[in-house]
């Protein structure tokens, strides 16, 4: 995921990027490093009421993924940014593998996590993975919206790549994102106006099969299969197998 500018609007207001409140991801994130990522402090003692709402989303998708992935899976954890929901996964995976665009974040989160031997943490530009049929799960949270339509149906194919036969993609993103001039300004996001049916339409060009849509905003933070306000939506598929 690439480096984009440290203040962001909240979309506090259905799936649009609103003037007023503002979203400081460096003040959440000491590894901001001007960048879309959100940190959480995984203590002994967590309370997740003491989140931010936009960390509340983000950590509920986390444990979403968690509860759905199988004792014993090896997982891609790509645009892991800060690398917390790695090691969340890692609790249940048998190996993570976390990668990201921004160098000084991943050096620091290694250092951070160092003592977490199933995890690996990768600096690189995810339209450069090279696996093959490695990963039973891949997640990869507020991504696909960070790249021209073009690029994600190109990341996909990579995703479908390298999972195993069978294996399930975990994604979210923003729900029907207004392409607005104050949106483009802010420039961290290329593609709006993500819905369901481009969604499947760029799956079935990657050679991945959508099992099921979830949906959750910025009011109760749980993901839901029938939601009237929609602030994101998550989507899990199925790599089509041969036969």
């Amino acid at each position: 995921m690439r480096s984009i500018i440290s203040r962001v609007v909240s979309g506090i207001k259905k799936n649009l990027l609103v003037k007023g409140d503002t979203y400081d991801f460096n003040k959440s994130n000491p590894l901001g490093n001007n960048g879309e990522r959100v940190d959480i402090q995984l203590q002994r003692v967590f309370n997740f009421d003491k989140l931010d709402v936009y960390q509340k989303n983000h950590y509920k998708r986390y444990e979403y993924a968690k509860d759905i992935i199988n004792s014993g899976d090896v997982c891609g954890d790509f645009a892991c940014g800060t690398g917390y929901g790695s090691v969340m996964i890692s609790d249940k995976a048998n190996n993570v593998i976390g990668a990201d665009l921004d160098s000084e974040v991943i050096t620091a989160i290694r250092e951070r996590y160092k003592r977490k031997t199933n995890i690996s943490f990768l600096n690189e530009n995810l339209l450069n993975l090279k696996f093959y049929n490695l990963f039973n799960t891949i997640i990869s949270f507020e991504t696909i919206e960070h790249f021209a339509e073009e690029d994600i149906k190109l990341l996909l194919k990579i995703f479908a790549k390298s999972l195993k036969e069978n294996g399930q993609l975990i994604f979210s993103t923003p729900y029907r994102q207004e392409r607005s001039a104050g949106a483009i300004k802010l420039g961290f996001h290329l593609t709006f106006d993500i819905d369901e049916n481009k969604i499947n339409g760029w799956l079935h060009e990657a050679g991945l099969k959508t099992e099921s849509f979830q949906y959750q905003n910025y009011d109760t933070h749980d993901i839901q299969k029938n939601l009237e306000k929609k602030d994101f939506i998550i989507c899990i598929a199925r790599k089509i197998t041969n036969g």
